[in-house]
């Protein structure tokens, strides 16, 4: 919410008195107005220019109370004024989506996680994580945390400090803030340590719908051993024989296969040479097509199809009758005609003869 108060006068002093009602929660932007000077007729006016974040409390038709506001000018012994809005204000307040926890109703938002740290990760030495949530319709101070999804078995959380911000965009049609938290993060450790997926679920106000922005999973990989205390066992408190003894089993099944399929008149050898030869053959026709598509007296007969076709039909005409008094048989003579006709003239080649004469005359 902007509240304006315009004066032609210097004003020495604003308190703008804020209605108290159960359905709004108002919180003000900022230590001081803004202040901005224009010629409105002829005179100078100054306008200050206070900002608020409006929460309501509940859903449905809720009306702002109209605003007054008392102060003093500077001239005439710092002279004292009142005045209040015309009329309240109404909005319709939509309801709140109850599956989603917690409640967040953004324009956007963005959820960024880094290490500060850019040394080898070491078991026992702690590394920064620093992660940045940025939401356009709400204040940092709004923004939940997200240190109970750090959670994890591979190394110890702890919070350092938690950073908000809360200011208007540039166009002051919009409420932006940022929350900035950072986490001392201990490698319990060495080897490879997941830095967990962290997500936030929202309800885009714009779109209607809710969204989630998520940081994936990061791995890590730390240097040295256990610390005291800690274990990087797959069974822990088990021995190791429960991990070794399962993989001895499958290595030996599959050398015995092995085997076996060679001492059985080598005919898993041989079912491989048939497949090898299969495969070979196969690659070789599709690489002689290939080579068939690729081939360049093909590229030109295509070129030279293309170019008969743009040529005038008279042209036309004169290449078939060139091709034709090849011909000494007069069967095969009139075969030939009736061929090129059809090919190259689009001529029915099931005309009789006197008919194509005529047609072949009125194209020459």
């Amino acid at each position: 919410m902007t509240l304006r108060v315009s004066s032609p006068e210097t004003i020495a002093s604003i308190d703008p008195s804020l209605p108290n009602t159960p359905s709004l929660i108002f919180k003000r932007l900022g230590d001081r107005p803004s202040t901005s000077t224009r010629v409105r007729g002829g005179q100078q006016v100054v306008t200050h220019a206070f900002h608020y974040a409006v929460t309501p409390l509940k859903e449905g038709s809720v009306q702002v109370p109209a605003i007054s506001v008392t102060g003093s000018f500077a001239s005439g012994a710092n002279r004292a004024f009142e005045t209040a809005a015309t009329a309240p204000v109404a909005i319709q307040v939509l309801p709140m989506d109850p599956g989603l926890h917690p409640w967040l109703p953004l324009h956007g938002l963005i959820l960024e996680a880094y290490l500060e740290d850019d040394a080898t990760p070491v078991a026992g030495q702690p590394l920064t994580l620093e992660v940045q949530l940025s939401a356009v319709g709400a204040s940092g101070s709004q923004l939940p945390s997200l240190e109970k999804q750090l959670n994890t078995p591979g190394f110890r959380v702890y919070k350092e400090d938690a950073e908000t911000e809360g200011q208007l965009s540039s166009n002051g049609k919009y409420l932006t803030g940022r929350r900035t938290e950072r986490f001392t993060l201990v490698p319990q450790h060495g080897g490879k340590i997941q830095i967990p997926e962290l997500s936030l679920s929202w309800w885009n106000v714009d779109l209607g719908r809710v969204e989630t922005t998520t940081v994936p999973i990061r791995q890590i990989v730390a240097s040295g051993s256990a610390l005291p205390g800690e274990t990087d066992e797959l069974f822990p408190g088990a021995s190791s024989f429960l991990l070794w003894a399962p993989l001895a089993a499958v290595f030996g099944v599959t050398v015995g296969f092995w085997v076996l399929a060679w001492l059985r008149h080598k005919r898993f050898v041989q079912v491989v040479e048939e497949e090898m030869a299969i495969i070979a053959a196969f690659g070789a026709q599709r690489f002689r097509a290939f080579m068939a598509w690729l081939a360049p007296i093909r590229r030109l007969q295509r070129l030279r199809q293309l170019f008969v076709r743009s040529l005038p039909r008279a042209f036309r005409l004169w290449f078939c009758v060139r091709l034709v008094n090849n011909e000494s048989d007069p069967e095969d003579w009139t075969y030939m005609l009736k061929f090129l006709a059809n090919k190259h003239l689009g001529i029915p080649s099931q005309l009789p003869l006197r008919e194509l004469g005529a047609r072949l005359s009125a194209i020459h």
